[in-house]
């Protein structure tokens, strides 16, 4: 029974999820309230709240939903390249992640947007900043990338500096077109790593 209320639960709030993110794409997550997303499920105001007390705890979830993501389409790369070289593997995920077009990769472009300006989603974007950098620590590591590739920050703002480009200047086209370039830019990152 309890197991039975728990799965409910979750999908309840993955129900939530989902009209929040209709939400923030259509308004922006700094203009969408409690109240649109209510409004957008069709649920009680009571029910909405019972599973989240705000629209940041919302963002947090669908950020979390979108690493979840990542990382099963991590695991398939992985398990279909095998016969790559470790640094060719990382540089692909990397860029595979960087150039992603989903809903929450435009998400996640909002948030970089608006953290200046919103101190709960700084501290929301330093948190997942911190466990999207362990788990892709994990990955360089299992792949025996033996130097911590993210420590000084670079690839991670270059990776969320594509991601931005992409959603707010429209260069997506620009960069899947030269997307050699972007993987050469990383792959030397890390191989220059590696020999010092």
């Amino acid at each position: 029974m309890k197991e039975e209320k728990q799965k409910i639960g979750e999908v309840r709030k993955k129900e939530i999820r989902e009209a929040a993110k209709a939400c923030f794409l259509n308004k922006g997550f700094q203009n969408t309230t409690m109240e649109d997303v209510i409004t957008e499920i069709g649920m009680s105001r009571g029910g909405v709240y019972h599973h989240y007390s705000s629209t940041t705890e919302m963002l947090k979830d669908l950020m979390l939903d979108g690493n979840e993501y990542r990382n099963t389409l991590i695991n398939e790369y992985l398990a279909n390249n095998k016969d790559k070289d470790k640094n060719q593997q990382m540089a692909d995920i990397l860029v595979s992640k960087a150039l992603a077009e989903t809903d929450l990769m435009k998400l996640y472009s909002h948030l970089l947007q608006a953290k200046n300006y919103n101190q709960d989603l700084e501290i929301l974007y330093q948190e997942l900043k911190n466990h999207t950098t362990k788990e892709l620590a994990l990955v360089a590591s299992q792949l025996g990338i033996m130097n911590d590739i993210f420590s000084d920050g670079f690839l991670v703002n270059y990776i969320n500096g594509l991601i931005l480009g992409s959603e707010v200047l429209s260069a997506r086209k620009s960069f899947d077109s030269h997307k050699k370039y972007i993987k050469e830019t990383i792959l030397n990152y890390i191989i220059d790593l590696e020999i010092k």
